[in-house]
């Protein structure tokens, strides 16, 4: 009698167990999912999984939009979680795990007029100066974060061409796009504007520890002799042009502006 008593219980109770072990389960990424959270126009931070929608190939498109489900969405039963698009007109910024680094992004307001003057030729060309020009909300990936911030701004390609002499303009285009983004910079919230050499001692004026640090060669990627030598305005916008975009900047912002935000952006 008691055997079949306790037969009767386990049978019940087995229901109850599988439950709470379902409920104990936790979701496993898949290989292009990301743990992370979104800022949502409400200022709320709202954690959970995202799905980068850029690739190496396409990183201008972590710009505009991003997949993400709340943790409060997630059923663990499920494999694939349905993950909605967001978009800029959605966000206000997000982040995601990439292994043990943080990639974080922030909607910012610029318009990129230098990378739509570069559209080239043809109706693909001025498909791209329109977009480049008419878009100019992005959530930019950000460098360096702090009292001085900077942002990587990927240019906007076009996607159409007309032949081969348009097709190869267009390759040699989006080769460059996806290996010099625009450098910008915003000082405690200021405006956001293209960073270059000349501008660092302008960012690190009120700051006696970086500025002697700079003055006395102490950045391997700033050499005061050349970057604060007295040119005339000609001069100053070629050596501008010739260096926005580069790798000197973002090795030179790296380096000072993060030395900057630890010792005096407080």
């Amino acid at each position: 009698m008691l055997k079949k008593f306790l037969c009767i219980v386990s049978f019940v109770l087995l229901p109850l167990l599988s439950v709470a072990q379902d409920a104990d389960q936790e979701y496993e990424l898949r290989s292009n999912e990301k743990e992370g959270w979104i800022i949502n126009k409400k200022g709320e931070k709202i954690e959970g999984v995202l799905r980068l929608m850029g690739s190496e190939d396409s990183p201008w498109v972590n710009q505009q939009k991003v997949r993400f489900i709340a943790k409060s969405d997630i059923d663990p039963s499920k494999k694939r979680q349905k993950l909605k698009v967001l978009d800029v007109d959605d966000l206000k910024g997000y982040a995601a795990y990439d292994g043990d680094v943080l990639r974080e992004f922030e909607l910012i307001k610029y318009t990129n007029v230098r990378e739509s003057s570069r559209g080239g030729s043809g109706l693909g060309g001025s498909i791209k100066s329109i977009k480049n020009l008419s878009n100019s909300n992005h959530i930019a990936e950000i460098m360096i974060k702090g009292p001085v911030t900077v942002y990587r701004l990927y240019g906007l390609p076009t996607a159409v061409a007309i032949g081969n002499k348009q097709v190869q303009e267009m390759e040699d285009d989006l080769k460059r796009l996806r290996s010099t983004p625009s450098i910008l910079v915003s000082k405690n919230g200021g405006k956001i504007e293209e960073l270059n050499s000349s501008d660092m001692k302008k960012l690190t004026e009120d700051c006696e520890f970086v500025r002697a640090k700079m003055l006395n060669k102490k950045y391997v990627s700033y050499d005061p002799d050349k970057e604060e030598k007295k040119r005339s305005k000609m001069g100053a916008l070629l050596k501008s042009e010739m260096e926005l975009d580069g790798e000197k900047i973002q090795k030179m912002a790296l380096e000072v502006l993060t030395d900057y935000n630890a010792n005096c952006g407080k």
